[in-house]
């Protein structure tokens, strides 16, 4: 933890610029910024990983995203070529029904494939949370054991640079929000997206300071996660 908050303390003075504008228009130019100061320090590891393309046990994960994240994957979504994004939103949709009434920990025990996955791949890659952009294993078969029996313990083996980086990055986009006065919650992934696709007052209750999705059951509150 305390590598975490020294990482977290060299990223900090930065968020102000980082994140300017934030909550006042679209949020895709703000987000992509984090998300290069992100890379270019998690890649700072030599450590080898498994990951690669074509490889897809995390992308049926129960992830959870903040507001404004989704506000930017919505974005990028918008922007697919027509046929794709058709297709796209149809699966959001189908996903956030399907779990609707499913708990965290149900979801978590069931491999539920992301809707944004397309012929293997990633539809909106550039525009990928942070969950899935600091995700990571160096055990390719771990990943595989935990996707054949979603009740295995077993943990993937983390390199521990990109570990610390995610972690401090991840509280640093929490603590951007709070201080550009916009919601810090953390919602469930396709429930929260298949709203602001569908609701443009969920943008505008961001951009007010309220609760953004203030209907998706499955979130955890800045409180909540102990800020």
């Amino acid at each position: 933890m305390g590598d975490v908050i020294k990482v977290f303390g060299e990223i900090e003075p930065s968020l102000p610029a980082v994140f300017n504008g934030l909550g006042k228009g679209p949020v895709t130019q703000q987000t992509m910024r984090f998300y290069t100061a992100f890379e270019d320090m998690i890649t700072r590891s030599n450590s080898p990983i498994s990951c690669k393309s074509g490889c897809t046990y995390c992308c049926h994960y129960h992830v959870m995203v903040s507001a404004t994240e989704t506000f930017a994957i919505a974005e990028a979504i918008e922007k697919l070529p027509q046929a794709r994004r058709d297709v796209v939103i149809g699966r959001v949709h189908n996903v956030a029904a399907r779990t609707r009434e499913m708990t965290s920990e149900v979801y978590t025990t069931t491999n539920v494939e992301c809707a944004m996955l397309l012929d293997g791949k990633c539809s909106i890659y550039a525009a990928r949370p942070i969950a899935c952009r600091g995700h990571h294993s160096t055990d390719v078969s771990a990943c595989k054991e935990t996707f054949d029996d979603v009740h295995s313990t077993t943990l993937g083996m983390k390199d521990y640079h990109r570990e610390v980086v995610y972690r401090a990055f991840d509280n640093a986009q929490l603590a951007a929000n709070l201080r550009a006065n916009v919601d810090a919650t953390k919602y469930e992934l396709h429930a929260a997206l298949s709203t602001a696709l569908n609701k443009s007052s969920s943008f505008k209750r961001w951009k007010s300071g309220k609760s953004a999705f203030p209907e998706v059951a499955d979130k955890v509150t800045l409180a909540e996660m102990g800020g």
